[in-house]
């Protein structure tokens, strides 16, 4: 069983993150004073700093901030803080009255849960999140509450009712909701839903060319994280090209993803230089790097892009070269460009092809 990776349960929800026409802030004076002090470090990009200081405001409010609460609960899922999800969500559900806002606070509850019981593997915390997403639809049926439910019961692999869950999932969700096609290949198969599955994602190409999960689907796609200002990065490319060379004609596709900053840059580096696959600029923590976890932090508050890199007083801390995998069902795994990988491709080419006839 291929395992569900943190972080890509964070889907496109139809459920609200907020509840509606809640106060501007706490009641309270000091509780005012800390809650000015997070949004001023939401301000500066320290989200960490910023839900201390809304846990703060909400604790010298007595637990009825209710703003403080929504803050963290968005936060938190911004910044796969779960634990800060949880704790918002959970005082969301004390304060509100109104069913449906009750419901949103019983969803994040849930979702909060299973990434915790995902990331600690541990049953009893999904179990606890099935439980959240049944009170969540028992007071409004959110189609999402359902998808996420779906997922909960296939991970505790009680898969008939997860099959009936994402079932009724489809039958209420858009045509053109990725979930919808997501929600299907579980149907089809759910042992996928255990699985890590590569997020939507997408866009266009250099050259024009429209890629997302959806139409990838059926190939094996190796997707590479770089820049042109990362020495390490650039020595990969006669590996690319060999590579690219020797699974030509094949249900094969090579995404190489840029997080450079100056598009002109990359352009020009691009003209210059023979590059094989598909060509993307992502930018300063784009995202495509951030629906597959590959970050670049800054490292101080003088922090101030120029040219095609970011130059701090610390220096740069990225998160690149970042190399991974995408089989033909989905699934995506983090690799290393060695000789290995030459292999791997080639069991899941082979795979892909047998899948296809």
């Amino acid at each position: 069983m291929r395992s569900l990776s943190i972080g890509i349960l964070l889907t496109c929800l139809v459920v609200p993150v907020l509840a509606q026409n809640s106060p501007q802030g706490p009641s309270d004076k000091k509780a005012q004073k800390s809650y000015r002090q997070a949004l001023e470090h939401l301000q500066k990009r320290e989200p960490q700093l910023a839900i201390w200081y809304f846990r703060d405001a909400d604790k010298l409010d007595h637990g009825r901030c209710l703003p403080c609460q929504e803050q963290m609960v968005q936060v938190g899922l911004a910044n796969h803080d779960w634990k800060a999800v949880q704790d918002g969500a959970s005082g969301m559900a004390g304060l509100v009255s109104d069913p449906k806002q009750q419901a949103v606070a019983h969803h994040y509850i849930g979702l909060a849960l299973m990434n915790q019981g995902l990331q600690s593997h541990q049953n009893d915390l999904v179990s606890r999140a099935h439980n959240e997403f049944a009170k969540a639809l028992a007071l409004q049926p959110y189609p999402d509450s359902m998808f996420e439910d779906g997922k909960a019961l296939a991970q505790l692999h009680r898969d008939d009712e997860a099959k009936a869950q994402f079932q009724k999932y489809v039958a209420l969700s858009r045509e053109d909701v990725f979930n919808k096609w997501r929600a299907r290949q579980f149907v089809a198969n759910p042992e996928l839903a255990r699985s890590n599955l590569v997020p939507n994602f997408g866009g266009l190409s250099a050259d024009g060319t429209l890629v997302n999960t959806r139409n990838l689907a059926g190939k094996v796609v190796l997707v590479y994280f770089w820049a042109t200002s990362c020495d390490v990065c650039l020595r990969a490319w006669p590996h690319l090209r060999a590579i690219a060379k020797k699974f030509q004609n094949q249900p094969f596709v090579i995404l190489n993803v840029s997080t450079d900053y100056d598009n002109a840059a990359w352009r020009t580096f691009l003209q210059k230089n023979d590059i094989p696959g598909l060509q993307f600029q992502d930018g300063f923590n784009g995202p495509i790097a951030r629906a597959f976890g590959v970050n670049i932090e800054l490292q101080s508050n003088v922090d101030q892009p120029t040219g095609n890199t970011w130059v701090t007083s610390h220096g740069v801390k990225e998160d690149i070269p970042k190399t991974f995998t995408i089989d033909s069902d989905g699934v995506f795994q983090s690799e290393k460009m060695s000789d290995s990988l030459d292999a791997k491709l080639q069991d899941l080419i082979s795979r892909a092809g047998h899948q296809a006839k």
